[in-house]
């Protein structure tokens, strides 16, 4: 057990009720980190699982676990943003993009690149951080949002499912909103800079 700053087993919780089953999927982690929920993808059963990161420092931690975990099995994590990925690919079932959305300075191209890797009637699983408002506003922040850096548009819920029907995909739906807490997100024995707590005005 690593206790780590962010209970990512929640964001997981929250996720799994929603999702088609994963069971014989080829699923894409977009952004995946070290490959937290790519290990809970393929404990859903899922046939072939590849996250992609840009960060080797991840890549490397995911495979310090993958070397005990098993390196037969079928779950990879390669270091590539999205940009790197083939165009129109249309290789996977379902394709997640968690926590990534609100770091990228084109929402629009990013939720493009994402249909662009799903198979025909595949699934994207989409997770981002959202403000209050109507359809149509989007916050913009002026320099740091959180104490998080490149961070460009936080859309509203209304405005996201806009994005998403504006950029191809179809019955997009908006499955759970949740304030992000100093439970969820804190310091730990692993983890002893400044976190959520010390961020919020």
């Amino acid at each position: 057990h690593l206790d780590t700053e962010w209970r990512s087993d929640w964001k997981w919780d929250r996720v799994l009720p929603h999702l088609a089953p994963l069971k014989g999927r080829t699923i894409l982690d977009v952004g995946c980190g070290n490959g937290y929920h790519c290990w809970r993808m393929l404990g859903a059963d899922a046939e072939r699982v590849i996250g992609i990161d840009p960060s080797a420092k991840f890549v490397f931690q995911f495979y310090a676990i993958k070397r005990f975990a098993g390196n037969h099995l079928p779950i990879d994590v390669l270091p590539l943003g999205i940009e790197h990925m083939p165009e129109k690919m249309a290789a996977f079932d379902t394709v997640f993009s968690m926590g990534i959305l609100y770091h990228r300075r084109s929402p629009m191209d990013h939720l493009r690149e994402l249909r662009q890797l799903l198979k025909p009637g595949g699934q994207l699983v989409l997770e981002t951080l959202v403000v209050d408002g109507p359809e149509g506003y989007s916050l913009l922040p002026e320099d740091r949002y959180g104490q998080m850096r490149n961070v460009w548009f936080l859309p509203s819920c209304d405005t996201l499912l806009r994005w998403l029907e504006r950029t191809g995909f179809r019955n997009g739906r908006v499955v759970d909103v949740s304030v992000t807490t100093t439970d969820e997100q804190r310091q730990t024995d692993w983890m002893r800079f400044q976190s959520l707590v010390d961020f919020l005005h």
